[in-house]
């Protein structure tokens, strides 16, 4: 199995802004905790700070570790150029936008010359996004038909609603979008079932991968509990495209793309 959405985090060197004062995971979260029967399985690891040094501290962490299979990081993609480490394992760009609900965001002049520089360089680009902008992650992969969009967390959805569904359909006719299955720990059953019913239908299953986004889904349950939930609801047959394949086509070293 390729776990593809992985997060470690060193309070002392990470500002996290998104973790207030006491949040439950406002503390330091290693690989070693990650150890669940015996084995890591293998890894993408995922940004969790907008700051370009933590990429050096997940490139560091998988160089030492097997296991980790490929890293996503930050850098600004509004920015003129992209100062890029030269590491086979760098295999993503994850930038968010400030508004994660705005679709204009994702098609300005800036975002799209930034996102044609990391297509480029051969990296994928992982969207973190809410359902209003959506849309705008559609016009992108029409505006950059080379780029390998992946869309974090299904969208983020909380149910099934309008924004999402609209959204989704007009993703699945662009054939450079995939899916992740990630970010659903907190989901309610009945709507995860859903959720995930109408994503592979849209998409199939060639077009989904899997991310138990630990360790935020340690606030409902283990990353164990994830896999499990996760492969209950697809058929047997599409497990080793979500599982494992493809996160493989899409998270494939620099030098290996076109």
């Amino acid at each position: 199995m390729i776990d593809a959405h992985v997060h470690v985090w060193d309070t002392a060197r990470r500002e996290l802004p998104w973790l207030p004062a006491g949040h439950p995971l406002r503390r330091d979260f290693a690989l070693t905790d990650l150890v669940e029967d015996g084995s890591l399985a293998e890894l993408v690891l995922v940004q969790a700070d907008s700051d370009p040094a933590e990429i050096h501290d997940l490139l560091d962490l998988a160089a030492r570790t097997p296991a980790v299979v490929g890293v996503v990081g930050w850098f600004d993609l509004l920015g003129s150029t992209l100062d890029l480490p030269n590491d086979p394992r760098l295999v993503g760009i994850r930038s968010p936008p400030a508004d994660q609900t705005d679709p204009e965001a994702l098609t300005s002049p800036a975002h799209i010359s930034g996102v044609r520089a990391a297509t480029d360089a051969g990296l994928a680009i992982d969207l973190l996004l809410r359902p209003p902008a959506l849309l705008g992650a559609a016009r992108l992969a029409d505006a950059v038909p080379q780029a390998r969009l992946v869309l974090d967390h299904l969208g983020n959805p909380n149910s099934v609603d309008t924004d999402w569904l609209t959204g989704m359909k007009a993703l699945a006719a662009a054939p450079n979008v995939t899916v992740k299955l990630s970010g659903t720990a907190h989901l309610p059953s009945d709507d995860f079932k859903e959720l995930v019913g109408i994503t592979l239908d849209l998409f199939g299953s060639e077009r989904l991968m899997f991310g138990s986004d630990w360790p935020v889904c340690t606030l409902t349950g283990s990353r164990s509990d994830v896999v499990r939930r996760t492969a209950a609801l697809l058929p047997p047959a599409t497990h080793n495209d979500v599982f494992r394949g493809t996160a493989q086509r899409i998270y494939r070293p620099r030098e290996t793309a076109p």
